[in-house]
């Protein structure tokens, strides 16, 4: 009796392994491929973007000291963040593999998934049933040796 036991028990952890395997397989994400014009893009639009963030870090700190800016600094900052944000508009059309929000905010039926996926459900209750199987035989077997 006690061979059988370790039989389904192995069967059952077994189903359970091939069970998983092809989620965490699938979890491996690919790194996008970028060119050449790409890189250059985002690295323009790193380096607006951090000069833009070291002027509005002046602008403020000069705030905080009690200073007063003038139209000179402001239109600076305003130079710097149209700027920024017209290099990162052209990083985002030059790199098609970049994951960058764009157009208008899309509402949904207020649910964050994509859809239904029965492969995975039916995956889920077999692993599911498994493991219940498993501990079924697991407390049987603890009654018979009682």
């Amino acid at each position: 009796m006690r061979s059988i036991h370790a039989l389904l028990g192995t069967a059952a952890l077994g189903a359970a392994v091939v069970l998983t395997a092809p989620s965490a397989q699938a979890a491996v994400v690919r790194a996008p491929q970028t060119s050449a014009a790409c890189s250059k893009a985002t690295s323009d639009a790193q380096k607006a973007e951090a000069d833009y963030r070291a002027a509005l870090k002046d602008y403020k700190d000069q705030v905080a000291q009690g200073g007063h800016p003038g139209k000179a600094e402001q239109d600076n900052l305003d130079k710097l963040q149209s700027n920024a944000n017209a290099l990162a508009s052209d990083a985002a059309r030059i790199c098609p593999d970049a994951k960058m929000p764009s157009g208008t905010m899309r509402t949904g039926s207020g649910s964050t998934s994509q859809g239904v996926n029965s492969t995975d459900i039916a995956l889920g209750a077999g692993l599911l049933a498994a493991v219940a199987a498993g501990s079924l035989l697991l407390r049987r077997r603890g009654d018979s040796q009682a």
